[in-house]
Parts: C-alpha cells; sequence; structure tokens
C-alpha cells in the first residue's frame, strides 16, 4: 500500500485544503481563518483536515515549503537569472504571489531570503539585509500593480537598482 504522502488521493484532498486556505488568505489574514471554514470550504470534514495540518498555519507553511522547493529544482547559473526565475514563478502563480506579499498573510519572503541568503557568497550581514528589504519591496510594488511589467523587465530593474546604474541621475535631481 501506498503512504499518505505518496497517494492520489491523499494529494488531491491536500491540494483542496490548500486551495481552501488560498481562496480564503484573498480576503482575510491568516490568524482570522478557522479551520471550519476552510473544511466548509473544501468539503471536508475535520478530522479530515487534522489527518494532514495540525492548524492553518501548518497548512500555509506547507504551501510556503512546496512553493520554495519547486523554486531549488531549477539549475541557476547566476543572480539574475535566479532572480528571473523566481520572479516566472510568481508571474505564473498569481493566485499564490498575490496573497503572499500583503502584510501579515504569510512568511513565504522571509524564508525565501533565508533559503537564498545561505547561498550568497561572502556578503555583508548588513548589506544583505539592505538589498533583500529593497527587493523585497520592488516584488511587492510588482505584484500590487498587478504585474503588470513582464518578469524579465522586473528582473533588469532590480539589478539596475543593485548596481546603482540612475544613482548620478538621482543625485543630479536631489541638488536641483
Amino acid at each position: 500500500m501506498v503512504g499518505i504522502k505518496n497517494n492520489r488521493r491523499a494529494q488531491y484532498t491536500r491540494q483542496v485544503i490548500q486551495d481552501a486556505v488560498l481562496s480564503l488568505l484573498e480576503s482575510k489574514t491568516i490568524n482570522n481563518i478557522t479551520v471550519t471554514e476552510v473544511c466548509k470550504m473544501a468539503d471536508i470534514n475535520r478530522t479530515t483536515f487534522y489527518r494532514y495540518y495540525d492548524d492553518v498555519y501548518h497548512c500555509v507553511d506547507g504551501i510556503e515549503s512546496e512553493f520554495i522547493e519547486s523554486l531549488n529544482e531549477g539549475d541557476v547559473e547566476s543572480p539574475s537569472q535566479g532572480m528571473e526565475m523566481v520572479l516566472n514563478e510568481f508571474y505564473h502563480r498569481k493566485r499564490l504571489s498575490n496573497l503572499v506579499f500583503v502584510e501579515g498573510k504569510t512568511r513565504l519572503l522571509e524564508k525565501m531570503f533565508e533559503d537564498f541568503g545561505d547561498k550568497a557568497p561572502n556578503v555583508d550581514e548588513y548589506q544583505d539585509v539592505y538589498l533583500m528589504a529593497g527587493i523585497q519591496n520592488v516584488l511587492k510594488k510588482w505584484v500590487k500593480d498587478g504585474m503588470k511589467l513582464t518578469p524579465h523587465e522586473v528582473t533588469k530593474k532590480i539589478i539596475s537598482l543593485v548596481f546603482a546604474d540612475d544613482i548620478q541621475s538621482l543625485r543630479d535631481r536631489i541638488k536641483r
């Protein structure tokens, strides 16, 4: 017999639960979502929910972990290629990306940056925090603006900002 993790029916049930949580997160913060609401929306009973998750936070943590794992599957040759790959994933999974950037809902960005930060070569801790905060806010703006720019265009903007391509132009405007 196949274990609970690999059973198709179990995978389907987990997906239905995750979809219900994602739907509820579009209109509520995570701390205002109850297991009862999730079960009603997913058309399952509470026992089924608790077979897979301890609570709603555990479910969201699972969604986030699966997303991060999917990002780690690709081969990345450069930081800009990695950035574009991440943006493409968000672009194609808009439902997930729309809610992870809203304050107080999830910690996906924080987890992603922790994961990617562990792979960064000899970057000063303060520089790392500064860069990640800037990138995080650019990504939030991109999502809140409806992802009108392509992932490639946003990657170019981030790279330009990181390498301060327009810093002299900014200095000139400030002096006026």
